[in-house]
């Protein structure tokens, strides 16, 4: 199966700061969750299997990272994560799943 770019480019959302202060981890496996539930909102009709992120990710402004997101029906695709100035995570589709 696969997803219209179109939908796909319109996926991201920033993500609350996880802890108040420092810059201690972001918590991964916090993180993997809130981007499953936000793509499965955003891409009426999709389920998402798993969410797969780097097992650390500091939490400093323009810290990047790519994360990896598989949907029930196998098509995989990443998803690029990003430490706004913030503090707080922006994440969006890279490309297109599939």
């Amino acid at each position: 199966m696969r997803i219209p770019v179109r939908a796909l480019a319109v996926c991201c959302a920033v993500v609350p700061v996880i802890a108040a202060c420092g810059s201690d981890p972001i918590d991964t496996a916090r993180l993997e969750q809130r981007i499953k539930v936000g793509y499965e909102r955003q891409v009426d009709g999709t389920s998402v299997k798993s969410v797969t992120c780097p097992t650390t990710i500091e939490r400093e402004p323009g810290v990047t990272a790519t994360c990896r997101l598989t949907l029930s029906t196998g098509v995989s695709g990443k998803i690029d994560i990003r430490v706004r100035d913030d503090r707080r995570i922006e994440w969006e589709v890279a490309g297109k799943v599939g």
